[in-house]
């Protein structure tokens, strides 16, 4: 359930454009990517592995690597302020306090020589300018609150030594431990056995009510989508394909890559089934030059597919499609410069 603010958006990615220079060539990672996220939402980015997701976190978070990658064009509001002209700072006072990330792989982002203790109250310390005995304290609540057994044993512990699905209970109490307004989950239980997977959404749902953190999501599996979100964006080589409400998406799916995902995902209560797959690969960036990005793998592609970029087209409210098979002129385009 949303509540009343007073900003438009919590989060409002208008056109980013976040290029990689590798030997001298120009990569375009994401390309012209708007998406907004409300107070208390929780909105889900899907597509394959190269499609742009990671890349988009990674820029409104500003953690690109410092050499080869830039944000060439577009603006990335919180809270109605411009993260592009804060200074590196500002951007760690709000970096971690009231947005925080959590990794993939939380045995790459914990610092393997410090313990959980350590680590987390260096992040209360820092945000909360709380002293040593506060922040252990409130490092102790953080564990309970997300439900990790024997928690003053697991705060004297390293990495190494916890199991998968503890590390990334770690990380969420790290990243939720200054109450933040808006949470970025990267693939948060791609590495998870599928019990643990379903506690950590469990969790992420219960912080989410308790604390009114917005999500933004950040998966390959729909199933997971489904469960979550309330709005998705699909995104496919850097663009943003379709934008829609939940129940659109898996009700009405517009987009032929979105189509196609949803006929790979396993059907529930079938013994046996065969699934479909979407031929061919994501293309790596800037190698598509013209037309749809997708046409190389769609049953739909027609010659203007290979020539004309498709429009984001307004098919109905809160549901905007990037397909030629919606381009009718009865239509509204969405332009986005």
């Amino acid at each position: 359930m949303l509540f009343v603010s007073n900003y438009s958006s919590l989060l409002d990615i208008n056109n980013l454009q976040t290029q990689f220079i590798s030997n001298g060539h120009i990569i375009p990672a994401v390309d012209g990517v708007n998406i907004k996220v409300q107070p208390s939402e929780t909105v889900g980015i899907v597509g394959e592995s190269g499609s742009g997701k990671t890349v988009t976190a990674l820029s409104v978070m500003r953690l690109l690597p410092r050499r080869g990658a830039k944000i060439v064009s577009g603006d990335i509001l919180f809270k109605d302020q411009s993260l592009l002209a804060l200074s590196e700072a500002k951007m760690r006072e709000i970096r971690g306090n009231e947005i925080a990330m959590i990794f993939q792989e939380p045995m790459t982002s914990l610092n393997p020589v410090y313990t959980v203790n350590r680590q987390l109250c260096e992040m209360i310390m820092l945000h909360r300018n709380y002293n040593k005995q506060e922040a252990q304290a409130q490092a102790l609540t953080m564990l309970k609150r997300v439900n990790i057994p024997r928690p003053e044993k697991i705060l004297e512990e390293y990495p190494h030594q916890l199991s998968g699905g503890m590390r990334q209970r770690v990380m969420i109490a790290m990243a939720m431990s200054c109450d933040p307004s808006l949470l970025i989950a990267d693939e948060p239980t791609t590495a998870l056995d599928v019990t643990i997977q379903a506690q950590i959404l469990d969790l992420m749902r219960e912080l989410r009510q308790s604390q009114q953190t917005s999500i933004l999501l950040i998966t390959h599996d729909l199933g997971v989508v489904a469960e979550m979100c309330d709005r998705v964006y699909v995104m496919y080589a850097g663009q943003v394909v379709e934008e829609a409400d939940i129940y659109a998406l898996f009700e009405n799916p517009s987009h032929p890559y979105t189509q196609g995902l949803l006929r790979s995902m396993p059907k529930a209560n079938v013994d046996l089934e065969r699934l479909d797959s979407i031929p061919g690969n994501v293309p790596l960036p800037g190698t598509v030059k013209q037309g749809c990005r997708f046409a190389s793998r769609c049953p739909h592609t027609a010659e203007r597919c290979l020539c004309e970029a498709p429009p984001f087209v307004e098919l109905s409210a809160g549901q905007k499609s990037r397909c030629w098979l919606h381009a009718e002129p009865t239509r509204k385009e969405v332009h986005l410069s």
